[in-house]
């Protein structure tokens, strides 16, 4: 699956970048490809980061309740508050990602 592939893509990238703005927001991308993913299973679309955090929260509160907190980070790397934020984007990036694809394979 395309997006899928992209998310692992947007994850590795996250994962080896040193500036904090460029992994918190692959991390976010990342876990957003992820959500992408799991929207085709279920034959919605995603068009914007509003429709993303519906699709988190239906796969169940706790990842909702993380990609909403990556968005916030995403949000702030924008502002350039990283500081101890990109471990913590890394850290919900590799949940989510892997609740789907764990969703993804049921």
């Amino acid at each position: 699956m395309e997006y899928l592939r992209d998310a692992e893509e947007f994850a590795k990238a996250a994962r080896t970048m040193e500036s904090p703005a460029v992994v918190i927001q692959n991390a976010f991308k990342a876990a957003e490809f992820a959500l992408k993913a799991y929207a085709s299973k279920l034959n919605r679309r995603i068009d914007s980061h509003a429709d993303a955090k519906r699709i988190a929260y239906t796969i169940s509160d706790e990842v909702g309740r993380g990609f909403t907190e990556l968005l916030d980070l995403y949000s702030g790397s924008y502002r350039r508050e990283d500081g101890e934020r990109t471990s913590r984007a890394i850290e919900l990036m590799g949940r989510i990602i892997d609740e789907v694809e764990s969703r993804l394979t049921e």
